[in-house]
């Protein structure tokens, strides 16, 4: 059984050396673990989407399995000494990149066939238990590159001292809100749209409880970004469709509320619509990978440079990166009103090591 990896363990690969090990030592079992997850299914070698990802699993493992960083002591592995492992580690992040797109059109394409195992909590448990993986994994590769990068002398871009790797120790909340609210009111800014306004998003942030300072905290600012932007193209979706049934307000006369605060513990974000919520027999089918309102083409997100990208998967996923990351990620539904959503995430002082949860959800195969 493979253990979910930590923020800790991710903090304390610090080095190049220390990161190559880390790497080394888990990616090989974790993709193995998940081509075993693929062959669980029944019948996945006629489903084209699973025989590609089996391929980007078995390529990877494979390509893993030849390569070893030097056998110097990890303390003293230079950047230069890891110039191959890192172009192999390069490699199989390209290759991973559409492995989210892909099973949400398995996904799809299941959905139709006579798969039992697509009814009930089955199906549930097995794309948990493979985006899990898909969490740690891309994590791992991504603070690998990050920390590389940053002991690079040849690199151009600047590192703030304040990021260990892909964490940055000063990660302001707010700011990072800001950015998603302006990139989903890009995407929204289409002059053909048939809905009068423009969409509109209003980021408030208040003061860390008991000081004058902006919230900061250590977390992993890129996953932050994902969820929030997840999030509000949700909103922002269920706004136009509103405004399309009901013309009497228009996009900018339906803002959707940003509000980010936090105490010593945790750092609370709530984001709230008034796109006409779900109706209450839809509830609780929206944590479901088999529900969506998207209908945007699979290329569109074959193309997306979101993790969460894919048909049904942006709000489970979400809530998986939440959850991973010691965090947890709610809905309040009002039907005919809209939605709230409500993410928590924990407080890790940098000097708090051991404080640093070591999330409970596993890597394990779940069987099917």
């Amino acid at each position: 059984m493979l253990e979910a990896l930590s923020l800790e363990q991710i903090v304390e690969a610090s080095t190049p050396g220390k990161v190559a090990r880390l790497v080394h030592k888990e990616l090989p079992f974790r993709f193995a673990a998940r081509i075993q997850h693929i062959e669980a299914v029944t019948g996945w070698e006629k489903q084209l989407e699973l025989q590609q990802l089996h391929e980007i699993f078995l390529d990877s493992f494979s390509e893993l399995r030849m390569a070893e960083p030097p056998g110097t002591e990890e303390c003293q592995l230079s950047v230069e000494d890891l110039k191959e492992y890192t172009e192999v580690i390069r490699s199989v992040r390209k290759r991973h990149r559409p492995v989210v797109a892909l099973l949400a059109e398995a996904v799809r394409k299941m959905m139709h066939s006579d798969a039992a195992w697509m009814e009930g909590d089955a199906f549930q448990s097995w794309a948990d238990t493979f985006l899990l993986s898909r969490i740690s994994t891309e994590m791992l590769t991504s603070h690998y590159m990050a920390v590389v990068e940053s002991h690079d002398p040849s690199a151009e871009q600047l590192h703030s001292a304040d990021h260990i790797g892909i964490v940055d120790t000063k990660c302001n909340p707010g700011r990072i809100c800001e950015e998603a609210a302006k990139a989903v009111q890009a995407m929204y800014a289409n002059p053909e749209r048939q809905v009068a306004g423009s969409l509109s998003v209003k980021v408030h942030s208040h003061s860390d409880s008991g000081s004058l300072s902006a919230i900061e905290f250590s977390y992993i600012p890129k996953y932050l970004f994902y969820i929030v932007q997840e999030l509000i193209k949700n909103s922002a979706r269920a706004t136009v469709e509103a405004c399309e049934v009901d013309r009497r307000r228009t996009l900018s006369q339906r803002p959707i509320i940003v509000t980010v605060c936090a105490d010593q513990k945790q750092v609370a974000i709530r984001i709230a619509d008034q796109g006409g919520g779900v109706p209450f027999g839809k509830a609780d089918e929206i944590w479901s990978y088999l529900f969506s309102t998207s209908k945007q083409p699979f290329q569109e997100y074959l193309e997306s440079g979101s993790p969460l990208a894919g048909w049904g998967v942006g709000l489970p996923l979400g809530r998986l990166y939440a959850r991973y990351l010691g965090g947890s990620l709610e809905l309040m539904n009002v039907p005919g009103t809209g939605v709230d959503a409500y993410l928590f995430l924990r407080r890790i002082a940098p000097s708090e090591r051991d404080g640093i949860p070591r999330t409970s959800i596993s890597d394990s195969l779940a069987p099917v």
